[in-house]
């Protein structure tokens, strides 16, 4: 019943919860309950006494028709789409939805994740209709030696998608993160399938916080689109659209020329640029100057005893706050 209560809301006017339960044929109790659960799950409802509920301005279900309609038509032919309600992890779907009879690429979108995680394990807080959870099925012929930098050009597309429609200061920070605000506001998880040197599958999975305004699992600064006070779209199928638009093109650069293409744009962008950090693998710690990335989309990394190249993999990059 979520669903449809949200898409009833979804034309941005004030509906009362006898409306909405009359329209649904169900009680008004029953409406009160099902938005008092997205309330309580942090969904940024909008109530004012003796008008009803509204959605924030924007705000919509996610539906693959009006994504589609806002790509050019080869693009929108590129993927198989799978939109669900609820999913363990769209990386995980899009795994299971792999068909050796079937042409990849694919799209999987979810409007909720039971089990969303990040890099290293971590959990993602994926509550219902509230922000993006998307992966994306892509060949690659190279293996994981064909992934180097891959996660950077995700992370540099989606923002520069976020700056097509409107959204400033918007940053990366390496290897998989945006930033806004000096805080997290989305996040990148690429996982391999198929043969390791030869021709395989990337699934690639974004996370962008749109809506979300509470959140108490989540054990880091954090932000969301919502939060940035920014006047620019929250309709979560536009901001695919324009993720889409960036994406599809710069993934077919990137399969003929790597990352190097994509260096200096990065850079541009890069919020820790000159910044005293710490890289974290295991119990190991190395100090030292983020000075960006190289061709191949590893850190460089200016430390006392010499420059250091850091591959992405298990490891973690922090601020130094002790310098």
């Amino acid at each position: 019943m979520l669903s449809e209560i949200l898409a009833l809301l979804a034309d941005g006017r004030f509906h009362s919860g006898e409306a909405i339960g009359s329209e649904l044929g169900v009680s008004r109790a029953a409406v009160w309950k099902a938005l008092k659960r997205l309330e309580d799950d942090g969904y940024p409802l909008q109530r004012v006494r003796g008008k009803g509920y509204r959605l924030p301005p924007g705000a919509s279900m996610l539906n693959a028709g009006k994504i589609q309609s806002l790509l050019p038509a080869e693009l929108a032919a590129r993927w198989r789409w799978f939109v669900h309600e609820q999913v363990d992890s769209t990386n995980a779907q899009a795994q299971r939805a792999l068909d050796p009879q079937q042409p990849v690429p694919l799209i999987v979108l979810a409007e909720q994740q039971l089990a969303g995680r990040g890099r290293r394990g971590r959990q993602w807080a994926s509550p219902y209709a509230q922000n993006i959870y998307i992966s994306l099925a892509e060949p690659v012929s190279a293996g994981g030696a064909g992934l180097e930098g891959l996660s950077l050009l995700v992370g540099l597309c989606l923002v520069q998608a976020l700056e097509d429609v409107g959204y400033r200061g918007c940053q990366l920070k390496w290897p998989n993160d945006v930033l806004l605000d000096n805080a997290k506001l989305a996040g990148i998880l690429l996982e391999i399938s198929g043969d390791l040197t030869g021709d395989a599958v990337v699934v690639i999975g974004v996370g962008v916080n749109v809506l979300l305004d509470s959140a108490a699992s989540i054990d880091q600064a954090w932000t969301s689109l919502l939060r940035s006070g920014q006047h620019a779209t929250l309709d979560r199928n536009e901001l695919i659209a324009a993720l889409l638009r960036r994406l599809a093109p710069a993934l077919d650069a990137f399969h003929r020329q790597g990352f190097a293409p994509f260096q200096q744009q990065w850079m541009t962008r890069n919020a820790w640029a000159g910044k005293a950090v710490k890289v974290v693998s295991g119990s190991n710690e190395l100090y030292g100057v983020d000075a960006g990335v190289n061709a191949r989309g590893a850190l460089l990394l200016h430390t006392e005893s010499g420059d250091v190249e850091i591959s992405g993999g298990e490891v973690s990059l922090r601020l130094n706050h002790a310098s």
